[in-house]
C-alpha cells in the first residue's frame, strides 16, 4: 500500500501506526503527547505494544539480513526485489523453525508510556480521538 491509496480512501477502515515523529492523519495513528485519562492510557499502551512487536520483528529481520540494516545501494527495482526476497526467506526460515537471532533490545512498554511523544497537530487528531472513544472506552 502507498500513501496515495490511504489518502484516496482505497484501504477501507485500515490504520497505519506511526511514531511520535509522524504526523497524525486520519489513516496514521500516532501516540498521544501526554495521555491523561484511563482511556487515553489504554490507547497509548495498545499503540506502543503493537508498534513494539513490529519494531522487534524489523530488528530480527535486519540481524538476519544485514543488507536491510546497512542500506541497499541499488536501483529502485532491485532494492524492492531484495526487500521482498528477504521477507520471503525470513518466512521460510520461520516455517522451518530455524533459530532466529536473540532480541537484545526489547523495550519496556510501561517505560514508553512515560515518554513524551510529539505528534504534529493534524486533522488526524480528531479521528484518533474518535477511535480512542470508540475502541478504548
Amino acid at each position: 500500500m502507498c500513501r496515495a491509496q490511504f489518502e484516496n480512501g482505497e484501504c477501507g477502515n485500515s490504520f497505519l501506526l506511526g511514531d511520535g515523529g509522524c504526523p497524525c492523519r486520519y489513516y496514521m495513528m500516532t501516540p498521544l503527547l501526554r495521555p491523561v485519562t484511563e482511556v487515553e492510557k489504554r490507547y497509548q499502551k495498545a499503540h506502543i505494544g503493537t508498534r513494539n512487536v513490529v519494531e522487534r520483528l524489523f530488528g530480527v529481520w535486519k540481524r538476519r539480513f544485514p543488507v536491510i540494516a546497512v542500506g541497499i545501494c541499488t536501483q529502485l527495482n532491485t532494492t524492492m526485489t531484495t526487500i521482498v526476497a528477504t521477507a520471503v526467506l525470513y518466512n521460510i526460515l520461520k516455517e522451518q523453525c530455524d533459530e532466529m537471532p536473540a532480541d537484545e533490545n526489547s523495550v519496556d512498554n510501561d517505560l514508553l508510556l512515560k515518554i513524551d511523544m510529539n505528534p504534529l497537530r493534524q486533522t488526524g487528531n480528531l479521528v484518533r480521538g474518535q477511535l480512542i472513544d470508540l475502541v478504548f472506552t
